[in-house]
């Protein structure tokens, strides 16, 4: 599967174009204002439904049990219908399927506040898992599309800059995106708790119908640019309905950069939401902090996830694999690091930090998969990834539960640090060593053209008069036997700084040669003159732009790089 072709994407700030040719239209100012605002109410929403529904079934059945069940069939539905809800983001215009998203999330609200009991409870909940499963997908889908339109590359040499500039404000716009997901979500319970002390929990179903309402009217107003065009070859699955379903996932197994961090990040999180379960137990009956230790350590996650987040908009394109990487690694050891802790600010501190680099991680994950996934699948793509994220956070809280039974609260921790650290190592090392070889994969040779004149070496008895003519030649070869001699040998990589290597790979490269590129080498003046009329070469050759070298490449690695 290609990546999108660099010559579609557009320019940094859409303008009047060198050519005087008219610019697409720009997005209005408020566009990513209202975005990050639509965001947080989105979150906020998620944070509060999840504190209502989970106090509504406990009032009514005083069991655990019945809360765990209310979080899966919230969780679930995200990730088993993860093809289906991507399939309509990537066939449906996104505006009017996020809109019925929102909408059906707040009339679920509305039903909630009619019904008792578990069952029709936990039905219902599953319906807000089935417009998450949409929604949260869909957000992170658009978001090339809230930074600008896809404009015209018909200027090679302002393509190359414009498509960096236009990166960066897609990686600088998850960034923000990612801190107002986590600003809305920390707000939500406060709301519930404000809510439920003043009303009960049916108040605060109808003020969860009320934030979705919101964010409805938000996503009908929200200035989208139009899609970027299809990118090239991609594979969009045709065939049938189970290809079409599956393409995203066959993108993430052929793009094998994008479908490690995939799965790196997955079995971190489940690793991490093992610690959400567990450090309830661990504030309260190891720490004896009580409830307040426990609200410590949830803050000061969520404080270093904002302040990550932010950062993380900062990171440059080709730093974005790395800094999934090393963000999944320290996430790991910042658990790890709690769990040794032996008074509570020792602990906040460790989950300080542990939010930081989870944060960049977020931002890195988000960004990557913008940068890679073509237009046509990038719905597919992201709901594969919500999809892996939802049931990763599902198994590692079902796990976390049955370990508390036998371990002590501490020693979950430090297997859920320890499990993120080598998660995020095994992870690394495939990494390295996959560009390590790359790197030292020879380069494609040209070949030489057939339908060019044959060039034939000079006769070692050359006829009178082309003395000069084997001088020069003679000259010629000692030149490039000395420039062969004097050429540097070729350097090996070296292997401990294949991480580093590994993230300047995405730096672009320059072109390598048409296969049927004539040699710049002229015909040798003792050459038999060609009987064959010129041949027009320009006819059927693709044009490249000269600023292609200034971007990724298009293509897939050769088979040789996808060992």
């Amino acid at each position: 599967m290609s990546r999108p072709p660099t010559n579609d994407v557009p320019p940094a700030w859409p303008g009047p174009t060198a050519a005087g040719l008219p610019a697409p239209p720009s997005l209005p100012r408020y566009t990513l204002p209202l975005a990050f605002g639509l965001q947080a109410v989105v979150s906020a929403g998620d944070g509060l439904v999840l504190i209502a529904l989970a106090s509504r079934v406990y009032q009514g059945s005083h069991t655990s049990w019945a809360v765990a069940a209310v979080f899966l069939a919230v969780t679930i539905p995200i990730t088993a219908l993860a093809p289906l809800a991507g399939l309509l983001l990537d066939r449906l215009p996104p505006r009017p399927v996020l809109v019925a998203a929102a909408a059906g999330q707040a009339v679920v609200a509305l039903a909630l506040t009619q019904v008792a009991g578990i069952g029709p409870v936990l039905a219902l909940a599953t319906g807000f898992g089935v417009c998450a499963a949409v929604l949260q997908p869909g957000l992170g889908a658009i978001v090339p599309r809230l930074v600008g339109p896809a404009g015209d590359a018909s200027q090679p040499d302002q393509a190359g800059r414009a498509a960096q500039a236009r990166r960066a404000r897609i990686t600088r716009a998850n960034g923000y995106l990612q801190a107002a997901t986590w600003g809305g979500f920390t707000l939500g319970p406060l709301q519930a708790a404000a809510l439920v002390a003043a009303g009960g929990t049916g108040l605060a179903l109808v003020g969860v119908a009320a934030i979705y309402a919101l964010g409805t009217l938000g996503l009908c107003v929200l200035p989208l640019a139009p899609p970027d065009p299809p990118a090239g070859q991609a594979d969009t699955g045709r065939g049938g309905l189970a290809s079409q379903l599956s393409a995203g996932l066959r993108f993430l197994r052929q793009d094998v950069d994008a479908g490690l961090l995939v799965l790196v990040v997955g079995v971190m999180v489940v690793f991490a939401n093992m610690a959400v379960v567990a450090e309830v137990a661990f504030a309260e009956s190891v720490l004896r902090a009580g409830p307040t230790g426990y609200s410590m350590l949830v803050a000061a996650w969520s404080i270093g996830m904002l302040a990550g987040t932010l950062a993380g908009g900062r990171l440059p394109e080709r730093r974005l694999a790395l800094a999934t990487l090393v963000g999944t690694l320290a996430t790991g050891a910042g658990v790890a690091l709690a769990g040794t802790a032996a008074v509570l600010w020792q602990a906040a501190a460790a989950y300080a930090f542990g939010g930081l680099a989870n944060g960049l991680e977020v931002v890195a994950t988000r960004s990557f998969l913008n940068h890679r996934a073509p237009p046509q699948v990038a719905g597919r793509v992201f709901a594969v990834y919500s999809g892996v994220l939802f049931g990763a956070a599902s198994l590692g809280m079902a796990a976390a539960g049955g370990l508390l039974g036998s371990l002590n609260p501490r020693v979950v921790l430090f297997l859920a640090g320890g499990g993120g650290l080598v998660a995020a190592g095994v992870g690394a090392l495939f990494y390295a060593r996959r560009h390590f070889r790359v790197a030292r994969s020879p380069r494609p040779q040209p070949v030489p053209d057939p339908a060019a004149p044959a060039v034939t070496a000079p006769s070692e008895e050359a006829p009178q008069g082309t003395g000069s003519s084997e001088e020069a030649s003679q000259g010629t070869g000692s030149s490039e036997e000395a420039s062969h001699e004097t050429a540097p040998p070729e350097e090996t990589p070296d292997l401990t700084a294949s991480l580093e290597r590994a993230s300047q790979l995405t730096e672009p490269s320059e072109r390598a040669p048409h296969p049927t590129e004539p040699s710049e080498r002229a015909p040798h003046p003792t050459a038999p003159a060609a009987t064959a009329p010129p041949l027009d070469r320009s006819a059927g050759r693709p044009q490249l732009s000269p600023a292609s070298g200034g971007r990724p490449p298009t293509a897939p690695p050769p088979r040789a790089d996808r060992e």
